[in-house]
């Protein structure tokens, strides 16, 4: 009889050991029927938490999906608190029609229109410059001394012709009171007897002593003398009076000519004396008020006529060319005002308007170049510089604008206290604004429509702000 005997641990599943010590294969044991039940009861509880897991879950999205969205602030941006809000006065951000602006880049350039080259009108030699390159001058200031021949030849004839001219005058002086030719004396004479006779005859004739016949013979003796005085009068004295005064003036023209002459060239004559005429020199002198820019004149060189020696620009104003792109170009109107920016302006631009606009497109950089007039206040803008400049839209469109007074300068910052959904609550935005219109600043980028915005009561928001960027 054999007995089999259970080991405590078995070597491997599937083997056991016989009583002989040999190794043979058993059947594995079968579970029993409770541990199978068990084993379906929590598999089946495991499927039921996981369904209730889920179930939970999905409801809690479906709840928070349903929340309503509110304006978050950007990411980093602390939110400042107020637990007063006395002062504070909100207004939202809207759409208002506005100039658009736009900026386009430029060339300062000297106007031509300002700039005058000095140029002698007659050839001669270069005797003084007063003047050097960078000396800044006033209009009617000599600049260079010419000595001419033509100039010397022209007070020449001016000498002559006003000899001429005081001869003629005194000539003149002397006819008019010329009473002393003996033709005129001796028929006043007879005149004067005549009519002595002719009165002598009347009395006698009323007093019956004379006949009619008589009377009559005296006063045609003193018409006729009367009528020879008056011929000699004004025939002689009148004919000499009158070619006298002809002569007067010709002389009298023949200087105005000359003295026209020597002021066309730039050498008004002086006074009428010896001195003033027996000279070649001719001073060009500055026809308005600026720069000398431009020096090629030298002491003894000789120049012919029209040859340039000295430039002098008005700097008062300058013309900046801007270059507009072919999208923008119908924007651009004459007399459309202009806003310049230059760094040696700093904060302060100046304006001008739109002068001129080329007709012909750059066919490489598809712009077309625009000629602005600004002023130049203490000539700080000088040519060759390069310029921002800002073109105002003729028609205005519609821009998201804010009152002026929301916008807040943090350093380089432009910032603005956007309200949030508590209304002790206000988010700083840093935006980017456009032009100013009025009360109101164009906002290019930073907000939306309708966000309300601190227009009165930032200077403590503002304060809060730099503190917590101190403190990080």
């Amino acid at each position: 009889m054999t007995t089999e005997i259970m080991p405590e641990v078995s070597p491997a599943v599937g083997t056991e050991v016989s009583g002989g010590g040999g190794m043979a294969p058993v059947t594995p044991p079968r579970w029993g029927r409770g541990w199978s039940s068990w084993a379906v009861a929590l598999g089946l509880l495991g499927i039921l938490a996981l369904g209730g897991w889920w179930l939970v879950g999905a409801r809690r999205s479906a709840v928070v999906a349903t929340l309503p969205a509110t304006p978050q602030p950007k990411a980093g941006t602390p939110a400042l608190r107020l637990e007063s809000l006395d002062g504070v006065r909100l207004e939202p951000a809207e759409t208002a029609a506005v100039s658009a602006e736009w900026h386009v880049t430029g060339t300062v350039e000297l106007n031509p229109q300002a700039n005058v080259v000095i140029a002698p009108l007659v050839s001669g030699h270069i005797r003084r410059v007063l003047v050097t390159q960078g000396t800044r001058v006033r209009a009617g200031q000599p600049l260079v001394v010419l000595d001419s021949p033509e100039i010397a030849d022209l007070h020449v004839r001016l000498h002559d012709a006003e000899t001429r001219r005081d001869i003629a005058a005194r000539n003149v002086q002397r006819v008019e009171r010329d009473e002393s030719r003996v033709a005129l004396v001796q028929a006043q004479a007879r005149m004067h007897q005549a009519e002595a006779t002719f009165e002598r005859m009347k009395q006698l004739f009323e007093a019956g002593v004379l006949s009619r016949q008589e009377l009559q013979d005296a006063e045609t003796a003193y018409a006729t003398a009367k009528a020879e005085y008056d011929f000699q009068k004004v025939v002689g004295l009148e004919r000499d009076l009158r070619e006298a005064r002809a002569a007067l003036e010709v002389a009298t023209v023949e200087v105005r000519h000359i003295q026209d002459q020597l002021a066309a060239l730039g050498a008004p004559a002086g006074a009428s004396d010896d001195t003033a005429h027996p000279t070649a020199e001719i001073t060009l002198v500055a026809p308005l008020s600026g720069l000398v820019t431009e020096r090629t004149a030298n002491v003894g060189a000789f120049v012919p006529v029209g040859t340039p020696l000295l430039t002098v620009a008005d700097l008062r104003t300058v013309w900046v060319m801007a270059a507009v792109p072919e999208a923008q170009l119908g924007q651009v109107r004459l007399g459309q005002p202009v806003t310049v920016h230059a760094p040696v302006l700093g904060a302060t631009p100046v304006r001008g308007r739109v002068a001129f606009i080329e007709a012909q497109i750059n066919a490489d950089t598809r712009t077309a170049r625009v000629r602005i007039e600004v002023p130049n206040p203490g000539e700080r803008l000088r040519a060759g510089m390069f310029v921002e400049v800002a073109l105002l839209s003729p028609s205005p469109v519609a821009q998201l604008v804010i009152p002026a007074a929301a916008v807040q300068r943090i350093g380089a910052r432009t910032v603005v206290f956007v309200a949030g959904a508590d209304p002790h609550e206000f988010h700083p935005r840093d935006i980017e604004v456009g032009a100013i219109q009025g009360d109101s600043v164009v906002v290019l980028r930073g907000l939306e429509v309708g966000e309300r915005v601190v227009v009165g009561g930032a200077l403590a928001l503002k304060t809060q702000l730099v503190g917590l960027e101190a403190e990080e």
